[in-house]
């Protein structure tokens, strides 16, 4: 208290007066003041009239002085109270564990989190999602001796099921099996091989999300966990609930607090689901996203159990699954109805004629196309054979009895719950987690697979879904993990579609939109006239070929038609930042040769913006 005391005494009373001062004539001292023991009477009397009024006007501001400085002592008093009742607070509150390690949090809202135990690596990710395994391949092998922990967050964790679901309750080693490809001819799982064509890490409900182009390689084989180091643990009994990225610790859903050296978080998408379902109608709705989504579907169709199935969603998957499910249910008469909003199927993705073509297509296999159909709602159904009736609008407002319902969806929203608790940045337009080139949102976490927002050097900012780009992207994130010196992520992944009796098998590349300038090079195949199938408006059947998507006229993504063997040159080509400069009456030369696709009668075809376009042969001959 003394030091507050003399710096207010300092400030609230005046200053001693100099010996300059005390000496001179004319300056007036207050009473009790003399510049000298030795001052005569005589000086004294004449400045006792004077001294009198100086004497009134001090005592009036040591007042006051007297009074501000009582105030200010009484509210340091105050504070010097205070803060004694806040030591002994933090004395009771830290009695008995003096032992206990001290922890610091940044984030005042949460409390600190004590970890229990470390490990240099941990994989927030589906054990057997193939992010995590390539991932794990390049952690064992780079840094073999590291302690590293797989845990899932609670969307994964909650994912119940059989056979090719996310779920693991119990020892992975028990049911998880590498290296497995769906049969096409039986539909079947066919056993790997030494050197398979393609790695996934579960099945797949079609080909839709695995990259039908070889593998390089030179790139490391993945293998399961129970042939990589024995030092992985994989957590199956909770999940991750919350991440500390400034401390780099993880909490679980048992209250188990682990730390970190470095964390991969590779979460997946969300499931899809189709809105406003009533409870009691729920059974009767498939949201497909798992391999056992598909098969419960397709055993409900095959068996006859249902007597009309609706598929809504007009993307790839939609047009796969309508497919498969009427050729599975066309010996028990099921009646599959395809509903989506778009004017025709794939309308989104390609051009119109080629909308039209497949929309055709699949008429003639025996799919109820409806455009222009949006699901309203669902009610319990008129007709007692059904299970649930549908509120279509169209051009007109209807209702549709059926007996199941698919939600397929080709976009999925990713799953950045936990990312986002943790404060890391999310893309507001992607739907994914920021990261730098490296894969890396924040310092010693990285983030990889279907939740990553990464940046393109030739296409900008984007998310994928498929498995090439968890494969590609899990490589090379364990590899910065584990290594000092990062590379960036430069891979175009590409996106798989089956047509299945469509005889379709398409390949994306880059960003297709139909809302680009598109420019289609193909083959085309004279279809029978005494075939069963509908004839084609404007074409004939597809054989193969090649749609280019250009954005101010440079080639920024590509959809490859039954020519998946040329995926590489036309990667290659859209890295090269292909630009065409002249456009003719009869096409564009430059994109003509700048793949040599060796069409014996090619068809190339310009459109932009959902345009029709003109259609040519090499000679130049206009088609209607």
């Amino acid at each position: 208290i003394a030091a507050p005391r003399r710096a207010l005494a300092a400030l609230f009373l005046p200053p001693l007066p100099s010996r300059s001062i005390l000496n001179s004539k004319s300056h007036r001292l207050p009473t009790g003041w003399s510049s000298s023991s030795s001052s005569s009477s005589s000086s004294s009397s004449r400045h006792s009239s004077s001294g009198s009024s100086s004497s009134s006007g001090w005592r009036r501001f040591s007042d006051r002085s007297r009074a501000a400085t009582a105030s200010c002592l009484a509210a340091t008093a105050a504070g010097a109270a205070l803060w004694s009742y806040r030591e002994s607070v933090l004395v009771a509150e830290t009695a008995g564990k003096e032992n206990e390690p001290l922890t610091l949090s940044c984030d005042q809202t949460q409390p600190p989190m004590v970890a229990s135990k470390h490990y240099k690596y941990v994989l927030i990710a589906h054990p057997r999602a193939v992010v995590a395994q390539a991932a794990l391949t390049q952690l064992t092998e780079f840094d073999p001796d590291a302690a590293v922990l797989v845990v899932a967050d609670k969307y994964n964790m909650d994912d119940t099921g059989g056979a090719g679901s996310r779920i693991y309750t119990a020892n992975v080693h028990d049911y998880y099996t590498m290296n497995k490809l769906r049969s096409k001819k039986n539909d079947e799982i066919a056993p790997s091989t030494s050197k398979p064509k393609d790695t996934s890490s579960r099945e797949n409900i079609t080909s839709f999300t695995m990259s039908k182009s070889s593998l390089d390689p030179t790139l490391p084989v993945v293998k399961p966990i129970e042939d990589l180091a024995k030092n992985i643990e994989v957590c199956k009994t909770a999940f991750a609930v919350r991440m500390d990225a400034e401390n780099k610790t993880i909490e679980l859903s048992d209250g188990t607090v682990v730390s970190f050296g470095k964390c991969l978080l590779a979460t997946g998408c969300r499931e899809g689901k189709m809105p406003d379902v009533p409870d009691s109608l729920r059974s009767h709705v498939t949201n497909l996203r798992k391999v056992k989504d598909f098969d419960r579907v397709q055993t409900l169709v095959s068996e006859g159990r249902v007597q009309r199935i609706v598929v809504v969603g007009g993307g790839f998957l939609g047009c796969e699954v309508a497919t498969k499910l009427a050729s599975a249910g066309k010996d028990k008469g099921v009646e599959v109805v395809h509903a989506y909003v778009e004017p025709g199927a794939l309308y989104r993705y390609v051009p119109v004629y080629f909308s039209d073509y497949v929309t055709e297509r699949l008429r003639g296999f025996g799919v109820q196309e409806r455009p222009y159909t949006m699901v309203l709602s669902m009610q319990q159904p008129a007709d007692v054979s059904h299970n649930l009736q549908l509120v279509l609008q169209g051009f007109d407002k209807t209702a549709l009895d059926c007996g199941h319902v698919v939600f397929a969806p080709t976009h999925l929203e990713g799953n950045v719950e936990l990312a986002k608790h943790s404060g890391l940045e999310i893309d507001t337009k992607c739907g994914g987690v920021m990261v730098n080139s490296e894969l890396m949102a924040r310092t010693d976490i990285y983030v990889a697979g279907d939740t990553a927002s990464y940046p393109d050097r030739v296409l900008g900012r984007r998310r994928m879904q498929s498995f090439d780009h968890s494969f590609h992207s899990g490589l090379l994130a364990g590899a910065n993990m584990a290594l000092t010196q990062r590379k960036a992520y430069n891979h175009l992944p590409v996106i798989t579609s089956a047509g299945g009796p469509l005889d379709l098998d398409i390949v994306v590349l880059g960003d297709i939109d139909s809302n680009m300038e598109m420019y289609s090079i193909a083959q085309m195949e004279q279809s029978n006239s005494d075939s069963s199938e509908a004839v084609l408006h404007h074409w004939e059947k597809w054989q193969k070929g090649i749609v280019y998507y250009l954005r101010d006229r440079k080639v920024v993504g590509a959809m490859l038609i039954n020519v998946t063997e040329r995926t590489d040159d036309v990667r290659r080509l859209i890295r090269s930042g292909l630009k065409y400069r002249h456009r003719t009456e009869q096409g564009i030369p430059e994109l003509e040769d700048a793949i040599n696709l060796n069409f014996a009668d090619p068809t190339c075809r310009h459109s932009s913006a959902k345009g029709v376009g003109l259609m040519r042969n090499p000679s130049g001959e206009k088609k209607a």
